[in-house]
């Protein structure tokens, strides 16, 4: 259990600095807003699918990997940065992010309890 949540967390952390390198924050946005939405998407389709699967991938994935990519004290620490410079406007990428995660992560438990086609047997 603790080496799925070492291994998925460290590919969530590489993973997470390679694309704060290349997405910049968008005015309004966060620079983390699309990667905490993503960690967000993959949490819902994991809770979605968590009977389907052994534990260690839960630990692997919910815990390790999007603990690993998403970061709240990144996207705490640009709101403050923000809010120094726009005041109340700070309210603004503070409400989309919320609600944009909460958004991906219903959309991937919906698409985690679809079930797969069946094969049809001949």
């Amino acid at each position: 259990m603790y080496a799925a949540v070492f291994i998925g967390g460290a590919a969530g952390s590489i993973l997470r600095e390679l694309f704060a390198l290349e997405i910049p924050g968008a005015p309004l946005l966060t620079a983390t807003f699309g990667i905490n939405v993503a960690a967000c998407f993959v949490l819902g389709w994991l809770y979605a699918i968590r009977t389907r699967v052994h534990a260690h991938v839960l630990h692997l994935g919910a815990v390790g990997f999007c603990g690993g990519l998403s970061t709240f004290s990144s996207f705490v620490a640009e709101l403050e940065r923000f809010a120094e410079t726009t005041g109340w406007v700070v309210m603004v990428p503070l409400a989309a992010e919320i609600a944009a995660g909460l958004g991906a992560a219903i959309l991937g438990e919906a698409i985690g309890r679809r079930k797969p086609a069946r094969e049809s047997g001949g």
